[in-house]
Order: structure tokens, then sequence, then C-alpha cells
């Protein structure tokens, strides 16, 4: 599949709480870094994380896509009527990264290959 799914982001306003659910019903394993550990097939293996969401916040999550050209993949957002949510910058481990919201509303991470 061209560009990916390749990470969600599942924001809550009790990270803890949430980790026990997620933990008792799908059997997941989350480090105390709060990531989640795939265990599964490598077709399958989409890593997860938890993070806490703003206060007032609506519980969300956030899918993050793999692309090739990330600054063209940029432009076709907003040529198909996105929102830039978070300009394309720099991660804490270098990667180049966006958040965008498409025009159904979902919220989304594009990270550079």
């Amino acid at each position: 599949m061209p560009n990916p799914l390749v990470f969600f982001q599942i924001a809550v306003a009790d990270v803890p709480e949430a980790r026990k659910f997620y933990e008792h019903v799908f059997d997941w394993k989350v480090g105390e870094d709060g990531f989640i550990n795939p265990d599964g097939p490598a077709d399958f293996d989409v890593r997860g994380s938890f993070r806490p969401a703003k206060p007032g916040a609506a519980t969300s999550v956030v899918p993050w896509f793999r692309v090739e050209d990330l600054w063209a993949a940029f432009d076709r957002v907003k040529e198909a009527g996105g929102e830039v949510i978070v300009e394309i910058r720099q991660d804490h481990i270098g990667r180049h990264v966006c958040i965008v919201r498409a025009p159904d509303g979902l919220t989304m991470g594009i990270v550079q290959a």
C-alpha cells in the first residue's frame, strides 16, 4: 500500500485508566513510555501511543501516514480542501512531520518516509 498508516495516538483525559482498559480488552502491552508494543505479524505492526488530551478536549485518535514526499503531500492536502493544523517541522527524533485536517474533519499526521 502506498502511503500506509504507520502510527496512531490515542489522546485521553486519564492515560492510566485508558491503558488499563486497552490492555485488558485487547491484551496490548504498553511500555512505561506510553508506547504500545505491536507484537503482531510484520505486515500488521502499526505502533501507537497514549498521550494526555488537552484539558476539556474530547478523546481522540490521530492516525499517522508515511509518505515519500511530505512537501508534495502537504500541497495536495491544501489543494483538496484540507486544513493545516501544524506546519511541516522536525519532530523530537529528526523526522519531518505535519498535522492536517481533512475536509470531513479527521485530523491526521503525515510523516516523511
